[in-house]
């Protein structure tokens, strides 16, 4: 997984790629990514790094994987600070 993180951190368009194993389910690996945009994700799906993954995980599964993308305007949340906001007036 180490190595599939730095090849894919290598690929044009990613801002950030990391495995994370679940605190409710031991052994159950999400990968949560984000790139620059949908063709640097597309870029991403079509490189010979994750064709590697693939195959190198493939053998490995206990069930099929599942693919979630998400997309946001945004990279940040704003949110008011405790000093601007009246109900922590006193």
């Amino acid at each position: 997984m180490r190595r599939t993180q730095e090849s894919m951190r290598k690929l044009p368009g990613c801002i950030s790629y990391a495995f994370a194993e679940t605190l409710e389910e031991p052994g159950h690996f999400l990968v949560v990514q984000q790139w620059r945009d949908e063709a640097a994700l597309e870029g991403h799906f079509r490189s010979t790094e994750f064709a590697a993954y693939q195959a190198g995980i493939r053998g490995l599964l206990v069930r099929s994987s599942e693919l979630r993308v998400h997309s946001a305007e945004e990279l940040y949340r704003p949110f008011t600070s405790a000093g601007d906001d009246p109900q922590f007036d006193e």
